[in-house]
């Protein structure tokens, strides 16, 4: 069924490739400052170990049956990498030097197509905006979302790591909808991850518009009785047909 536009009050974004790309050619950047700073502070290590490290916890709050959806700690994983990798305890300095370096890499290379701020313009004079991002550092995002100037187009930013669960965990979306004050019903979310968005805003009450402008870099297949999208774009600029 077609979205009904004059049923809707709010348009939640998911951020990583939905708002701005972050593909695996970002991942891959993020990765290689992070394996730069590790062999800079403990020496070499061994780069398939790092990959399939990097790549697990990607993937580990979905992993469990059923999964929990709990999200990384950052501060967690970055010690556990260290001591999977070199079999040592990282000290406070090195820990805080490993952080500022994923952050600092995350802000850094995320940029928002020049469309976006247009869009989000158009959007912002009918709609309440927020921002729904699954994501291990609250901060990194907030930072990023100011950097592209992005920040003030939203009412309501909710990222994962403030909750400790991800999409398509109901509490992400209970949680943006209580900070939109808007009903379920309500609001659309548009979101690139078929499980954590799609799925999750179904089964939060929510219309989901799908995007596939970007690839992802986690291989989250659909799943049987998994519902479809009630929308389905291949570019961010589409979303005028259905919402303007």
């Amino acid at each position: 069924m077609p979205i009904d536009k004059k049923s809707i009050k709010a348009v939640v974004f998911d951020y990583g490739n939905t708002l701005i790309e972050f593909s695996p050619t970002q991942v891959m950047y993020c990765d290689m400052a992070l394996s730069n700073a590790l062999h800079r502070l403990f020496g070499k290590h061994d780069m398939e170990t790092f990959k399939a490290i990097r790549a697990r916890n990607r993937l580990a709050p979905y992993s469990l049956h059923p999964p929990e959806f709990k999200e990384n700690n950052m501060v967690e994983i970055t010690t556990d990498l260290v001591r999977d990798l070199y079999g040592v305890e990282p000290s406070p300095e090195q820990l805080a030097e490993l952080l500022r370096v994923r952050f600092d890499i995350f802000v850094r290379i995320v940029r928002a197509p020049d469309y976006v701020i247009p869009l989000l313009e158009k959007l912002g004079r009918k709609y309440r905006l927020g921002v729904l991002s699954n994501y291990p550092d609250g901060a990194a995002i907030r930072q990023s979302l100011a950097a592209n100037k992005l920040d003030r187009y939203f009412q309501a930013v909710v990222v994962s790591a403030d909750l400790g669960l991800v999409k398509p965990h109901p509490v992400p979306f209970i949680t943006i909808l209580k900070q939109l004050r808007v009903g379920a019903s309500e609001a659309v979310l548009i979101g690139d991850n078929w499980m954590g968005d799609i799925q999750g805003a179904h089964r939060a009450g929510l219309k989901a518009v799908f995007t596939s402008q970007w690839q992802s870099v986690e291989n989250l297949p659909r799943q049987p009785g998994d519902t479809e999208p009630d929308a389905t774009i291949s570019h961010l600029t589409q979303l005028e047909e259905f919402l303007l």
